[in-house]
């Protein structure tokens, strides 16, 4: 009888070492790509007009531009050292319609509700570290940060750039075959944005419009398909 109690904790001792070595994270590098929806926060925004426009009262100095719901897509390539630390250089796409655009100040032209045709668009390349709450378990809870760039057309096709910085956090479900799918909040923000000439070149510029923003701030959910090699 004492032989048979050895005997089975010996292969209960072996199981389980198996399974847990099966549930250890090992380092590798990894590829994801996913999607969500992003909801950005109205923009403020400074306007300025060139000397070359005449104008027979003030025009508008400021707008706010409200956006809806706007969709995010993107793509990473990173490694996994398997002590809880990733990190990895990320692509992501975001877009959202505008919903109204309310400019204030001027005269002649009071505040105004009006709804322009095109979308802002943003491209951002980012560099991410990720930190991997390792328990034993299929689901991994992590934690992230980011600083890349920012590279943003408006709703009238001006385009500028800037630096960007972002923080995550979501929890991954762990997969057979090294996948892993990731759920995930992103928050991120921008420096400021000029759209159209610098100061200097305003005048040499002929008739033009500057707009100053105060930069990207967004929140995204996002959904990713990750895997390790």
């Amino acid at each position: 009888m004492l032989k048979r109690f050895v005997f089975a904790g010996l292969i209960a001792s072996v199981t389980l070492g198996v399974a847990h070595a099966q549930s250890e994270p090992r380092d590798g590098f990894y590829v994801r790509a996913g999607a969500g929806a992003n909801f950005l926060s109205d923009l403020e925004q400074d306007v300025t007009f060139s000397p070359f426009l005449v104008f027979v009262s003030p025009p508008s100095n400021g707008q706010t531009v409200s956006t809806e719901t706007g969709f995010v897509a993107g793509g990473a390539i990173g490694f996994d050292y398997a002590d809880g630390i990733r990190t990895e250089l990320e692509y992501r796409y975001m877009t959202a319609g505008i919903a109204s655009v309310t400019r204030t100040g001027g005269v002649s032209d009071p505040t105004v509700m009006t709804t322009p045709n095109d979308d802002l668009n943003a491209h951002l390349l980012m560099s991410n570290f990720f930190y991997d709450f390792h328990n034993g378990s299929r689901l991994t809870p992590f934690i992230g940060l980011g600083v890349g760039g920012a590279f943003v057309e408006n709703e009238v096709a001006q385009r500028d750039a800037a630096l960007a910085y972002q923080g995550r956090a979501g929890v991954a479900l762990g997969l057979d075959g090294g996948f892993s799918v990731d759920f995930e909040y992103i928050y991120l923000r921008s420096n400021d944005l000029v759209y159209g000439p610098e100061d200097d070149d305003f005048v040499l510029n002929g008739p033009a419009v500057r707009i100053d923003d105060d930069g990207l701030e967004s929140s995204s959910v996002m959904v990713s398909l990750r895997k390790q090699f």
